[in-house]
């Protein structure tokens, strides 16, 4: 076991590799920064080593790839109790359809009430308002071989502080490879990849980051269901290179267990959770504690996907 999650993490680092060059940045120098804050509570719980793993409709978020996977509908809604009580909200739709899949999300981010001040200091709040964050995608995948999946995704993207917005737009694309190997996938994606957008003064680019995943299937009798094993590469464009790790246990398809790593975070590390399904339905919980006295997160998701996928 422990030799097959190596295999994965260095595979990972592997596909992503020979890109890593094109993601010369500093840091900080980016905007839209809630498009990092990850989708679905499976993947959270996970340590979001999701890319070769993605196969609902959480995958147009991870590697729209993914969605060529869709067998009918699958419709996901993910709340995540953020820190400070910020409230993150997503819901992610892929429908099998025109020779592939097509999908759709929204995302919202509401940061809640918040006092404003002049910048001459009063004696008081003169007021208060609400910033939020909003992303609204659209995509498609489908088999270009047997065994090569590819897909993209394109987003609307606005930021609203006070007074004050900014819009934007980026394109997300994705490959995932069913390999020789029994069980093995590997996959890679790029993600918001789009042109600069203003804030008041200060121009900024999407959050991009090279994504390159590898995950290991094992079906077994005697574990009466089976286990998934997943490391990602990530490569931001304003940071240092970050490792994640993952595994899932599935019982009869009725149940899961989750255990995941998010390595090279300041403030993050490791990720808990659980599934339970019945029928068509099911519901995932991640916990993702944070170092931080803000308090830690919570992602809760409900899938529902057609019968007998």
């Amino acid at each position: 076991m422990i030799r097959r999650i190596s295999i994965a993490v260095l595979v990972a680092a592997g596909v992503a590799l020979p890109f890593a060059g094109l993601l010369a940045g500093e840091p900080g120098t980016s905007g839209f920064l809630f498009l990092r804050l990850g989708n679905g509570a499976r993947a959270g719980a996970m340590g979001e080593a999701f890319t070769a793993v993605a196969d609902d409709a959480t995958s147009i978020y991870y590697n729209p790839a993914g969605m060529a996977s869709a067998d009918g509908v699958d419709l996901n809604v993910t709340h995540s109790e953020w820190l400070m009580d910020v409230r993150f909200e997503q819901v992610s739709v892929v429908n099998e359809m025109l020779g592939g899949a097509v999908g759709l999300s929204f995302t919202g981010v509401y940061y809640g009430a918040m006092d404003r001040y002049p910048d001459s200091p009063p004696l008081g709040p003169d007021g208060s308002f609400s910033p939020y964050d909003l992303a609204c995608a659209a995509g498609y995948a489908m088999d270009v071989l047997p065994n090569l999946s590819a897909g993209v995704t394109a987003k609307l993207l606005y930021e609203k502080i006070d007074f004050e917005s900014a819009t934007g737009w980026a394109v997300d694309v994705g490959l995932t490879h069913r390999s020789m190997i029994e069980g093995l996938t590997l996959a890679a994606s790029m993600l918001n990849l789009g042109p600069m957008a203003k804030f008041v003064e200060e121009k900024f680019y999407p959050p991009f980051q090279l994504r390159g995943g590898a995950a290991y299937r094992y079906d077994a009798d005697w574990l009466k269901g089976n286990v998934i094993l997943a490391s990602d590469a990530v490569f931001p464009n304003d940071g240092t290179t970050k490792l994640h790790l993952g595994m899932e246990y599935n019982y009869r398809m009725l149940a899961s267990v989750r255990v995941g790593y998010k390595s090279n975070y300041q403030i993050q590390g490791p990720t808990f959770g659980f599934g339970v399904a019945y029928r068509n339905l099911r519901f995932d919980y991640a916990f993702m504690p944070i170092e931080s006295v803000f308090g830690d997160i919570h992602r809760f998701s409900i899938n529902v996907f057609s019968p007998g996928r």
